[in-house]
């Protein structure tokens, strides 16, 4: 009897595999993912002070947008004294001083 050789089909990627790729990339996705919004809301506190100020302050309402205003700075402050947010609270301070100014004035 004759001996047939046996031919070897091409060797795939274990299933195995596969599954472990996509889960590192849903993972990686998902890290990504919670970074972003983690950098994206880590100013949100402030940025709702500042757009309380501004309502106050386009009604004409001056005390409640410098309490605004001012309570974005402590929170700028108590994160770095040193942070970005200092300086743009400290603008908007001396924009709704000079929009004071202005409507007195009139």
């Amino acid at each position: 009897m004759a001996l047939r050789k046996r031919i070897k089909s091409p060797k795939k990627d274990s299933p195995g595999s596969s599954h472990t790729w996509q889960l590192s990339f849903t993972v990686a996705l998902l890290v990504a993912i919670l970074i972003l919004m983690y950098f994206s809301s880590e100013n949100r506190y402030w940025q709702e002070y500042i757009d309380a100020g501004d309502r106050a302050s386009e009604r004409g309402n001056y005390e409640w947008a410098k309490k605004m205003y001012n309570e974005a700075l402590q929170y700028a402050q108590n994160k770095d004294a040193k942070d970005p947010l200092v300086a743009k609270t400290k603008a908007y301070l001396e924009r709704l001083e000079k929009d004071k100014s202005r409507q007195g004035r009139h």
